[in-house]
């Protein structure tokens, strides 16, 4: 009774665990992309990866091989797109196109159709572009592989997703907000500018009366110098009359004389050459020539 007891308290200690555990993993949110297009990583799986179930024909033998297949027929390149309503589209990118025939998608149990965005025949891909439900969509795919000779069945989940686009077509539009401008601060006067200016006003002020001292100072030398020119100095000389001679009237009265002195020498001078030059004239025209005008015939 002891062990059975012990047995059913294990047992119901471990569903309780079991049911915690299954609680946990299901309260987990699932966030979805916001509005953006982004680059993904694209991944296969030849068993359902929720349920484990493997739906191709190869069943539990092929496993391996399956997935091997698998892995060689998706691209690890995806393109996942959100518009500005939240509604999400995966464009996925299959290789091999030469050996594959047909491909059709579902995604979560749901048939939907998928547009062919573009192929690439250099590299032997093509892309299917399809709406999901979001980035957490699980695609199933059925294609025709023509070396086996049968449809093979497989999964497709997208993840780790990065903004841009890479060498995919979009076709959606993002709208960017606008940036909000700045407010330009407005300019303060500091206490030191205000105490600038004010010293600035009072320098000014300064100059603008300096130079009145200035005009001052320079008016009262001239007014000593005229006091100092009006008092006698040294030796004063007197005419017969007894006025006082000053230097000046001297020095023009010798400057007169020498004047007039300079005039009659040059008169004398001149009177000089005259004679002279008449004296010259009648020695050569008269008394050379035996020509005497004085002498009496």
């Amino acid at each position: 009774m002891k062990n059975t007891a012990t047995r059913a308290l294990r047992a119901l200690c471990g569903m309780v665990v079991m049911l915690a555990l299954m609680a946990g993993i299901t309260s987990v949110p699932v966030l979805a992309a916001s509005n953006g297009i982004y680059t993904a990583t694209a991944t296969s799986h030849y068993r359902h990866p929720t349920t484990g179930v493997i739906e191709d024909s190869g069943g539990e033998g092929s496993a391996v091989l399956g997935q091997s297949m698998t892995d060689s027929a998706l691209n690890k390149s995806a393109l996942v797109e959100v518009d500005a309503n939240g509604n999400t589209w995966v464009t996925i990118r299959l290789n091999l196109m030469d050996n594959i025939q047909s491909p059709k998608f579902q995604v979560d149990g749901s048939s939907v159709s998928a547009t062919l965005m573009q192929e690439d025949y250099s590299n032997n891909t093509a892309d299917y572009r399809m709406k999901v439900n979001s980035e957490n969509s699980i695609i199933r795919c059925n294609m025709y592989v023509v070396p086996m000779g049968r449809e093979v069945i497989f999964y497709i989940t997208v993840g780790n997703l990065k903004s841009g686009s890479g060498d995919f077509i979009t076709s959606i539009t993002v709208e960017e907000p606008e940036p909000t401008p700045e407010p330009t601060p407005e300019p303060t006067q500091t206490p030191s500018s205000s105490s600038q200016s004010t010293e600035s006003e009072n320098s000014v002020q300064n100059s603008s009366e300096t130079p009145d001292s200035s005009a001052e100072s320079s008016e009262e030398p001239e007014a000593s110098e005229s006091e100092e020119s009006s008092e006698p100095s040294g030796l004063v000389e007197f005419d017969e009359s007894g006025n006082e001679v000053s230097v000046t009237s001297v020095e023009s009265e010798s400057e007169s004389n020498g004047s007039g002195s300079a005039v009659l020498w040059w008169g004398i001078g001149g009177i000089v050459v005259i004679a002279a030059a008449g004296g010259s004239v009648w020695y050569f025209c008269f008394v050379r020539k035996g020509k005497n005008p004085f002498k009496k015939k």
